[in-house]
């Protein structure tokens, strides 16, 4: 897609799809250490700390791979460096960028066939904005002393890559194509309470091949997409980028 094209595309739906774009040894780099590091997951009970290795998610830092086969942060960095993402970010930001790797993950998601660990789950809707934020255990009232309060927003942009073809036989990423103005409140993410909110075509989860990425800002809500006829399990890797300081 041409630079202002997906540009305009964040802009109005904060969510962009890349094909063909990561196509190339850096990736082929990553998805053969990320194979590497869950079979060594899969046959320890041991991890590092340093690799926050989470259960629940199957995830891991993008980090661990330098222990797979990557050999310096330039090999985990790779897939971003190109002049058109460079553009892209700083303009969603409007000022320079950098990526976070303490923020920037390797995921596992499996077919349900393959679902073994009980504290295993499904990330459910959320908006990557929400890092750090806060929650009241209720949400702000409409009206009232406090009506107009919202949670404050992280600023960042995903930056979403799969290492092999999902969507439909392996899960993928499921998007409300709207731009948010505020962070929903955990009790507002119901999945059932989401589809009377939002309309049917707003919905939208892409079918992804070996090379595609997706681009999505802070306030789009999204989760895992699965369904019960997927067979295949799914890698993927998601740096988190920020803007700089000012």
């Amino acid at each position: 897609m041409e630079k202002q094209a997906a540009f305009a595309e964040l802009e109005k739906q904060g969510v962009v799809v890349l094909r063909n774009f990561f196509a190339g040894a850096a990736l082929s780099l990553l998805r053969d250490a990320a194979v590497r590091c869950f079979q060594s997951i899969g046959a320890t009970s041991s991890l590092p700390d340093t690799y926050r290795f989470s259960v629940s998610s199957n995830s891991l830092l993008m980090t661990g791979l330098l222990d797979f086969g990557c050999d310096s942060e330039d090999d985990l960095l790779a897939p971003l460096a190109s002049p058109e993402l460079e553009r892209l970010f700083t303009q969603s930001f409007n000022r320079p960028w950098v990526c976070n790797l303490e923020q920037s993950w390797l995921r596992k998601k499996f077919a349900p066939a393959h679902v073994r660990d009980r504290e295993y789950h499904l990330q459910n809707w959320h908006q990557d904005g929400a890092l750090g934020a806060r929650f009241p255990l209720q949400p702000f009232p409409q009206s009232g002393p406090k009506s107009g309060q919202v949670i404050p927003m992280t600023e960042l942009v995903t930056c979403w890559i799969p290492l092999q073809k999902c969507g439909r036989d392996a899960p993928g990423l499921e998007f409300v194509r709207r731009r948010q103005s505020a962070v929903l409140h955990f009790t507002e993410l119901d999945d059932a309470v989401l589809r009377q909110r939002f309309a049917a075509d707003e919905f939208w989860a892409p079918d992804l091949e070996f090379g595609d990425g997706l681009v999505f800002l802070n306030s789009v809500l999204h989760r895992t997409h699965v369904h019960e006829s997927m067979r295949q399990d799914r890698l993927s890797i998601e740096y988190r980028i920020f803007p700089e300081p000012r």
